[in-house]
């Protein structure tokens, strides 16, 4: 495990090289934007004119020398850390690796990493960050490598009847177990329905598209892998996941792949189908920032978030979507339809923080994040509706009544009892 330790170093060093840099750049900007005010008004003032030009030409000269020595030291050193990590991580000889059981660490690590990896993860993927994300169906904190010994060995007690779960953004499979305290999580009172639950993590940063190529091809390679025969798979969704899971299955069947013919529901929950509204504003909002000097380097801090954050301006779920547009073709109207799968059932399931639909605040802002009209959007797959008011986004991971929908669609029984 010490090897990975080293690339998990590396990776962090990167980050925080870039990160170094990224600010080092922006507080330049805001420096110079704050001291151009004054030397842009001098000319004005009436025997200053003349030397206001000299006097600004060797403040700037400074100022950049400055800063230009901090930047280059600062990445000369992240570099030749990087350099010493990696002659590390080449050079070292593992041992034979034994799984570790998750630790409040290890999850607050992974939580952190899936975080950074929702924000800027597609940079982190075309750099080949060692701590980037890999798709794959995780179990105890660590990927399950695809083949039929360790399948069996990992999942002994597997079923026919398979339910995939898929995170949202900059979460991981960790997030299932929100308020686990209170309530039991829904994968563990499906394993009780006979249901075998497992659960996906991926890359948030990257585009849906790509993150759902790269699912269908995984599901296709686990059901024929899968010990016993699969009589059943069951797709649910949180948030973003939601678009995950339909890509997916839009892929596959465009594919010719035969595990969509198994799929007998895809459930989202909290998924913006039709775009989400903070991916919206902070849209607008940018070029309105770039206009003004003082606001420019905010406008860049915005500019760099993740393909996968722009793809749900719109809910983006296909790469005819996104690929060979232009930013200004990434409109609603790019979102053509993507053909739902019919032997499928589709299920769209919101939440608002309003008491009831006519709420004020829950028309306002839906769940905090979603709005009801996104994530209740029938019309693009036929799909049934259900709405838990009185609650926020996150909820929607691990609540009673939505187990209580869940369980309902997939004819299992009345859920467990919440903890107390």
């Amino acid at each position: 495990m010490a090897n990975n330790r080293i690339g998990e170093i590396r990776g962090s060093v990167k980050l925080a090289g870039k990160a170094f840099e990224h600010l080092t750049s922006r507080i330049h900007e805001f420096h110079r934007a704050i001291s151009d005010m004054p030397f842009n008004a001098m000319p004005a003032v009436p025997g200053v004119k003349d030397s206001s030009e000299g006097t600004r030409n060797i403040h700037d000269g400074i100022t950049d020398g400055v800063y230009g020595v901090i930047k280059g030291i600062g990445g000369a050193l992240f570099k030749q850390a990087d350099v010493a990590l990696k002659a590390a991580e080449r050079n070292f000889q593992p041992a034979t690796q034994t799984a570790l059981a998750v630790t409040p660490p290890a999850i607050a690590r992974d939580n952190v990493v899936s975080a950074i990896s929702g924000l800027i993860g597609d940079a982190m993927s075309q750099e080949r960050n060692p701590l980037r994300v890999k798709l794959g169906f995780y179990r105890e904190g660590h990927r399950t490598t695809l083949t039929a010994p360790v399948l069996a060995a990992t999942y002994p007690e597997a079923t026919g009847k398979l339910v995939i779960f898929m995170h949202g953004l900059c979460c991981n499979e960790h997030s299932w177990r929100l308020y686990a305290e209170q309530h039991t999580p829904y994968g563990d009172q499906l394993t009780a329905k006979g249901y075998a639950p497992l659960y996906v993590r991926y890359n948030s940063g990257l585009h849906i598209s790509l993150n759902g190529r790269t699912l269908a091809r995984q599901i296709d390679k686990l059901v024929r892998l899968w010990p016993v025969s699969v009589s059943e798979v069951v797709l649910i969704g949180h948030s973003m996941g939601g678009l995950v899971a339909r890509s997916a299955a839009y892929k596959a069947a465009k594919s010719n792949m035969t595990w969509p013919q198994k799929v007998s529901h895809i459930i989202c929950l909290g998924t913006p189908h039709t775009g989400a509204p903070l991916e919206r504003f902070v849209h607008a909002a940018t070029p309105v920032l770039d206009a003004f000097p003082l606001s420019r380097p905010l406008a860049k801090v915005l500019a760099v978030r993740s393909d996968g954050i722009r793809d749900l301006r719109h809910g983006f779920v296909a790469d005819e979507h996104w690929k060979k547009r232009s930013a200004e073709e990434l409109t609603a109207d790019a979102r053509t339809e993507v053909p739902r799968i019919e032997s499928v059932k589709y299920h769209f399931i919101g939440s608002s923080i309003g008491i009831d639909e006519h709420h004020w605040l829950g028309k306002a802002v839906g769940d905090g994040l979603v709005k009801l009209p996104s994530s209740t959007a029938r019309e693009l797959a036929d799909a049934d509706t259900a709405v838990l008011y009185s609650a926020h986004h996150m909820q929607l991971l691990n609540h009673p009544a939505i187990y209580q929908e869940i369980a309902k669609r997939l004819g299992a029984k009345k859920a467990a009892a919440s903890k107390t």
